[in-house]
């Protein structure tokens, strides 16, 4: 087997489209711990068995609902197999697809993975044995303790199961002891249980005889129903017709209609074609001008909505003066007391504190006595005791007189300090507010100059664009201009005022009718036009509509005539229809009768049965005591055998992996030692050398590597001899993780070695240094929020 491609998508943390190209011989996958590394071989444990270490539920990247996919691509025995699992939907659901040679060999599960099964003569167990070496397997050969190791090689070598059949053999064989001492004590009673069959078996066959007189009856009225039924769907046809005829007879009448309606019109056309020539004179004069009066109107449209965008604009009142220096003095008058306050309390802090050393040391004073030394100069008090105290209370009398004036100017200074701050804030709001009305006036200001400017234009485009002079569309009205800056806009025409807007859209609505009445004229007009160059044409259509009428006349007394043929009567089909609904009555009810007749002949068969199957049973079940029996014996022999199957097994495996372990072991040491030998109970591995045989314990780190691997080997080579199978691929799951450099070197020997017996060896590693060694490498990367990639690197 080798595997030649592996494809993910959103499989763990390969979200994105993964494609791997692994060659064939030694393979590293290396990358950081936790990188993703061993899922890439879960990928093929998944792909080909649908085995994974989670629920289904959790094999899709976190967070992703769109489908997983785990495919794996591998040439064996001269053939290409592709394996394609998919899991996808809500619930997570398993889709397979396995091909051979591009050819679909397998869709469903169980034919999937009893495919893979027939290919590589493995089931998952005996190929996981075979083929993955995972994490601390190898040191587990020796680290172990012997029954660990034991269990551990039982598992690889698949004897486990025999154990467990074992012990299940030995398990139903007391069960089926035991179910044979009940079932001697629950016999049933063999003659009431025949005279209850007996009974039942009368009664239901008396009641199927019943069942039977009510169906038939049912079915007879099932027939006149029938009946009925035919003769109504005939005189319902009979309707379909005549209402078909009476359809095609309105629609016939509606097209004669149409044909007279259009004969009479165009009879009339052509009538008035004739006093249509000095109309149509007459129109074109009151038409002309029609497209330059359209053109004027445009301009005094758009000069009547710049004279209203004039008039809602006008000029605003200015925003009065502000005294700004006022505003000036009082922030510097608020700061200027600020600083006051600030000296003032500093110095109140150090008179406070003053206070606070004068009273301590009063305190002192009053609880020395006349004896007590000075705390100044040391000398004994004496006289001057009742002096010291009474300098003591002067300083504590003074420091607080001092504290309460400076206390006073603080209070002072804070009143001062408020009633200036609050002028302060004051006038800098109405500063704040006076430079906003100045910038709310100069900006009114600038949008009627520019809507008065925009005024001035437009009146002047109609001037310029029509054959009136500006004159004539000034008038010598008031000018409703709010002030001299606008009205400079003028200067250059002396005696010119602009129109009011009411004048404007006078002018407008004036232009507008007369344009109306020139269109309604155009219109008529070319209408009259079209009607002359359509003489011909109107005069071979009268003729068409006039033939048209005729053959519209013959086609309705036709219709009228089949009518009259069919002699559909409604009240024929009524009286077939309550025939019909009578007969359905009779049907429903003797239909019923018959299903309640069946419904008790099932029930007391079902009883009979019921009563004979209690008799087969209890019958059966008397002869069952001696196939209890008998069964109970085979069971127990059964479980001899397997135990006795089981032990060869056991005893025959010990020396069978000593044979391939020392074989390997010889290659991959060029024959260095002796040989290995394994235990046949604990297999704890032992090296023959000189003729002697040592434990593991006396050789060093790397041939204790080497024999591991040699048993690791010689059991997957096992597992192939006893399944039949040959896969050629061998996987090692971070078996570099303890070693010291000199033993990775003698290790990747030692792999170098083994390409001969498998076309493929994967090698999983965290270690960056392995993949200088090896022939090809797979990198796998981490990416942010907890995804990776892997790709085959150049080494």
């Amino acid at each position: 087997m080798l595997i030649t491609r592996l494809h993910l998508r959103n499989f763990r943390v390969y979200e994105q489209d993964l494609d791997l190209e692994l060659p064939p011989g030694l393979v590293g996958i290396h990358g950081p711990n936790g990188s993703g590394k061993s899922t890439l071989l879960e990928a093929i444990l998944f792909a080909l068995w649908g085995k994974s270490r989670t629920s289904r539920e959790l094999i899709r990247t976190a967070g992703v609902a769109a489908d997983g996919v785990c495919a794996i691509e591998f040439e064996h025995e001269g053939h290409l197999y592709t394996v394609r699992r998919t899991v996808k939907g809500v619930n997570s659901s398993s889709a397979v697809e396995v091909t051979c040679d591009g050819a679909v060999m397998a869709t469903a599960t169980r034919d999937a993975q009893a495919y893979v099964e027939s290919i590589l003569g493995l089931d998952v167990d005996a190929f996981r044995a075979s083929v993955f070496a995972e994490q601390n397997q190898l040191a587990a050969f020796s680290a172990q303790r012997p029954e660990e190791r034991r269990r551990l090689v039982m598992a690889l070598l698949g004897i486990t199961p025999l154990d467990e059949a074992r012990d299940a053999a030995r398990r139903d064989a007391r069960e089926c002891s035991a179910d044979h001492d009940r079932l001697r004590a629950m016999l049933p009673e063999l003659e009431a249980l025949e005279v209850e069959a007996s009974d039942s078996d009368a009664a239901a066959s008396a009641a199927e005889v019943a069942a039977t007189e009510e169906v038939g009856a049912a079915a007879a009225a099932r027939g006149r129903l029938e009946d009925a039924e035919r003769e109504l769907l005939a005189f319902d046809l009979l309707r379909q017709r005549h209402e078909r005829v009476v359809v095609e007879g309105r629609a016939v009448r509606e097209r004669l209609e149409r044909a007279r309606s259009q004969v009479a019109g165009l009879v009339e056309t052509l009538a008035g074609l004739d006093d249509a020539s000095a109309r149509l004179k007459v129109l074109e004069e009151q038409s002309s001008g029609l497209d330059e009066d359209s053109r004027r109107l445009d301009l005094l449209v758009e000069a009547a909505r710049a004279a209203r965008a004039a008039d809602a604009s006008p000029a605003p009142d200015p925003p009065g003066d502000f005294d700004a220096t006022a505003s000036s003095d009082a922030s510097k008058a608020a700061e200027s007391v600020a600083s006051e306050l600030a000296a003032a309390t500093a110095y109140e802090e150090a008179a406070r504190e003053s206070l606070r050393v004068a009273l301590a040391a009063q305190q002192r004073a009053e609880s020395i006595s006349d004896n007590s030394t000075c705390p100044t100069c040391g000398q004994v008090l004496g006289e001057s005791f009742d002096a010291v105290r009474a300098h003591h209370r002067r300083e504590v009398d003074s420091t607080s007189a001092l504290l309460e004036a400076r206390g006073g100017r603080v209070v002072g200074l804070r009143e001062e300090a408020a009633r200036t701050r609050k002028l302060a804030d004051k006038l800098r709001r109405e500063e704040a507010a006076h430079s906003e009305r100045v910038a709310t006036f100069n900006a009114a200001l600038r949008k009627a100059e520019e809507a008065h400017a925009e005024r001035l234009g437009a009146w002047l485009a109609v001037g310029a664009g029509s054959d009136m002079t500006l004159s004539e569309g000034l008038r010598d009205t008031p000018n409703d201009t709010p002030n001299d800056t606008l009205s400079d806009t003028l200067s250059d025409r002396p005696g010119a005022s602009l129109p009011s807007t009411s004048a404007v859209d006078a002018m407008v609505l004036s232009l507008r009718e007369r344009i109306d009445v020139k269109r309604g004229a155009h219109a008529e007009a070319l209408g009259l036009r079209g009607m002359f160059a359509t003489r011909a044409t109107s005069e071979a259509a009268l003729d068409a509509a006039r033939s048209e009428m005729d053959e519209a006349a013959s086609l309705l007394d036709g219709l009228r005539e089949q009518a009259r043929a069919l002699r559909y009567r409604p009240e024929d089909l009524e009286s077939a229809s309550g025939k019909r609904n009578s007969a359905a009555k009779v049907s429903q009810r003797s239909e019923e009768n018959a299903h309640a007749a069946g419904l008790r002949a099932a029930r007391l068969r079902e009883r009979a049965d019921g009563a004979a199957t209690r008799l087969a049973d209890a019958k059966a079940q008397h002869d069952k005591l001696g196939d209890l029996e008998k069964r109970a014996r085979h069971l127990a022999r059964t479980a001899e055998l397997l135990a006795r199957f089981r032990d060869t097994v056991v005893a025959s495996v010990g020396p069978r992996l000593a044979t391939q372990a020392a074989a390997l072991f010889g290659e991959l040491t060029d024959n260095e030692y002796e040989g290995v030998q394994v235990d046949p109970d604990t297999f704890q591995l032992q090296i023959l050398d000189g003729g002697q045989l040592y434990g593991l314990d006396r050789f060093s780190g790397s041939e204790v590597d080497l024999a591991n691997l040699a048993l690791r080997v010689a059991i997957s080579e096992h597992v192939n001899f006893q399944s039949g199978g040959a896969v050629g691929l061998l996987v090692l799951d971070e078996v570099f993780g303890p070693l010291d450099d000199d033993r990775k070197t003698r290790m990747l020997l030692a792999l170098e070695r083994l390409r001969g017996r498998f076309r493929q060896i994967l090698i999983v590693t965290h270690d960056t240094e392995i993949k200088e060694q090896l022939p090809s490498a797979v990198e796998v990367v981490k990416l942010p929020g907890r995804r990776a990639t892997a790709r085959l690197v150049d080494v």
